[in-house]
């Protein structure tokens, strides 16, 4: 009994709560252009089977595959012919949420060294994923992305990337 108390006396010791006053301030890329980023991601990652599923911690939704209307059965086809705003809104809680604090490290760095975050090493092909490399460092729809992390989107070359096969 002793070392049951010894061990709960030292986990609660190893625990950090916030203090009064504490405030955890999010640092994420802009929310209002993200659209375009939104579309490549769509366009390049988010059919059916890959990041179009809801079993992905990358989960994307859009008029290129998994409609958040349609989540609870994807072979509905949609009514919405758009990417809605609540999918957006989705795409982008899903894509900031998936390692926040190196999102959060990228933002303040105005966009310097993106390939910390897995999804840019991923679409990279710097790092193993089964959907291959989507895109090599340097071209348009990596400097769409990568732009977007530094808080000046370059929406030519989100929609050069859109338009290219």
């Amino acid at each position: 009994m002793k070392r049951f108390a010894l061990f709960a006396l030292l986990a609660a010791a190893a625990c950090v709560t916030a203090q009064a006053g504490d405030r955890h301030v999010e640092v994420v890329p802009d929310r209002a252009t993200f659209p375009p980023v939104s579309d490549l991601l769509d366009r390049r990652c988010g059919t059916l089977d890959c990041h179009g599923i809801t079993f992905r911690n990358l989960r994307l939704y859009g008029h290129e595959g998994l409609r958040l209307a349609d989540a609870g059965d994807a072979s509905r086809p949609s009514s919405q012919p758009n990417t809605t705003s609540e999918e957006y809104d989705a795409n982008f809680a899903s894509l900031v949420g998936l390692e926040p604090e190196l999102m959060a490290a990228v933002v303040q760095a105005k966009g310097a060294q993106p390939e910390r975050l897995t999804f840019i090493r991923k679409a990279r092909g710097t790092e193993d994923h089964k959907g291959r490399a989507l895109w090599a460092e340097g071209d348009v729809a990596d400097k769409c992305v990568t732009s977007w992390l530094a808080g000046a989107t370059d929406s030519a070359s989100c929609e050069s990337a859109l338009a290219a096969p």
